[in-house]
């Protein structure tokens, strides 16, 4: 990783979001529904502006690849815990989602250390996943603060299938990639 890879304007972004995950948090675990959607709001549009201005400005960096979503996991796994803390998701969905981000690493980290590279782009099982996690919180943030039915709750089937998929999913992956011969 070279040093300038990391000080481009779309991982300066992508930090700026870990950096709201915090107040996010606080706010949530608070209750404070209508500061938690301005920060959450801030957060996801940061998100999507990191990646178009990789894309646009062609500031794209192996860094980059790594961090985002990173980033995208850390705000994602403090959230879905905060809510299954405080009860305010079904224990059963909060160890779906949890789990997911729990077993994935531990997937990859058996593929290691059974000898696969692994330098592969997220799953589009893993995307999708992430993207419903993301909708859900912000579906039910938004009926918090603003008191709009969002029929959040018919988002934990959808979201609980897409976690199951794209855990099998790194599970095939790693396998295949784990059974090609080494070149040495």
């Amino acid at each position: 990783m070279k040093r300038e890879e990391i000080f481009l304007l779309p991982n300066i972004i992508t930090f700026l979001r870990l950096v709201l995950t915090f107040p996010l948090i606080y706010f949530v675990s608070e209750e404070k529904w209508k500061l938690s959607a301005v920060i959450g709001s801030v957060a996801i549009i940061s998100d999507f502006a990191d990646g178009t201005v990789a894309r646009k400005l062609k500031m794209t960096s192996d860094f980059g690849r790594k961090f985002d979503p990173t980033v995208d996991k850390i705000v994602l796994i403090s959230l879905f815990f905060v809510l299954l803390v405080k009860d305010m998701i079904p224990e059963w969905f909060g160890i779906i989602v949890l789990g997911k981000d729990i077993i994935i690493p531990l997937v990859i980290l058996v593929g290691k250390l059974k000898g696969a590279e692994l330098n592969f782009s997220p799953t589009k099982f893993g995307k999708a996943a992430v993207v419903l996690q993301f909708t859900f919180i912000i579906l039910f943030i938004a009926e918090k603060a603003f008191g709009i039915r969002t029929f959040h709750e018919f988002l934990t089937i959808p979201v609980s299938l897409f976690c199951f998929l794209s855990v099998m999913s790194y599970v095939v992956l790693i396998s295949k990639i784990s059974r090609k011969p080494r070149n040495f």
